[in-house]
């Protein structure tokens, strides 16, 4: 059958009429969260209230780790999916900012509508037992006097802790010498070990090592003190204009309904709204950052651009 104009118009007129009628339907099956990193780790900030999730949309929901790629496997897989509500990703924003820049993915943060922010992660800068320089400004006035002359181990290029500690390094006007490893554990070990001297990472990983292995704890990468390190100094206390934390929220699909966005940003934001969840993320040196969609996205575009910054600066992309 040929399609005329009238056709085409009619069927798109039917289509935007149908949007509504979904969003207040939504949700009528099972939720399916798609986390981009390997079980056990970034999965649990939502497991955690995976029941209350459920609960509060009557539905299940179903949480997937799709492991690879630093995340843009997983995270390429939600934008190519359906925009409706029912496929989502939860993951760190560096997923969607510096991941499809370095390894060249067919998406970019323009292709989501973010959800709402859970979560806020400080990365930390710790050193090797033994280490000279027993405060970061130390460290940054060593470092200032031989480039390259500090090693930093990181869990690989592009990844959220080494950017925050490229950043630093470029605030500061020192050049630390980079050794990416394949994760924060070999990271660690090669810290252990005395193989180099300083490493950047996620607390929850770092900091255990501390009173059992000497390991010291430098600086944190936020604008401000966590309330969970509060003994730990951050950049901008000694003058430098660094703000990075990794958040870690949900996001869907760019061309999801306004009213599902909202429906899934209230649910998400209410139940991670409790003392219960605000402790159990102290307890692994994360802090609760709920933002709405507005707020989030707000941040996330700042972050787009810095990270797009720093990433032709570094070479990477």
């Amino acid at each position: 059958m040929q399609i005329t104009r009238r056709h085409a118009l009619t069927a798109l007129g039917a289509a935007l009429l149908a949007r509504p009628a979904m969003a207040q339907d939504f949700p009528n099956r099972a939720i399916r969260i798609i986390v981009p990193y390997a079980a056990g780790g970034t999965d649990q900030y939502v497991r955690l209230l995976q029941q209350d999730f459920a609960h509060r949309l009557r539905q299940p929901v179903l949480i997937d780790s799709v492991v690879g790629g630093g995340g843009g496997i997983g995270a390429n897989r939600v934008q190519a999916s359906a925009a409706d509500g029912y496929t989502l990703l939860f993951a760190g924003t560096a997923a969607i900012t510096v991941v499809p820049r370095i390894n060249k993915l067919p998406y970019s943060a323009a292709d989501f509508a973010p959800i709402c922010n859970l979560v806020a992660l400080p990365i930390i800068i710790a050193a090797k037992r033994g280490f000279p320089h027993r405060t970061a400004q130390d460290m940054l006035a060593a470092a200032r006097a031989r480039p390259e002359g500090i090693t930093i181990a990181s869990p690989g290029i592009g990844s959220s802790p080494h950017m925050a500690a490229e950043a630093m390094a470029r605030a500061a006007g020192v050049k630390l010498l980079h050794v990416p490893y394949p994760g924060i554990a070999p990271a660690m070990t090669a810290l252990l070990a005395g193989d180099v001297d300083l490493v950047v990472g996620a607390p929850g990983i770092i900091l255990p090592t501390v009173e059992s292995h000497g390991i010291l704890p430098l600086l944190q990468t936020g604008a401000t003190r966590s309330a969970a390190l509060p003994d730990l100094v951050a950049l901008r206390e000694i003058g430098l204009d660094v703000d990075l934390v990794t958040r870690f929220g949900f996001f869907a699909p760019k061309q999801t309904p306004e009213p599902v966005l909202d429906r899934l940003a209230q649910v998400f934001m209410s139940a991670a709204g409790t003392p219960d969840y605000a402790q159990a993320m102290r307890r692994a040196y994360n802090e609760v950052l709920l933002q709405d969609r507005a707020q989030f996205a707000q941040a996330l575009a700042a972050e787009d651009q810095a990270s797009a910054r720093l990433v032709r600066d570094l070479g990477l992309g």
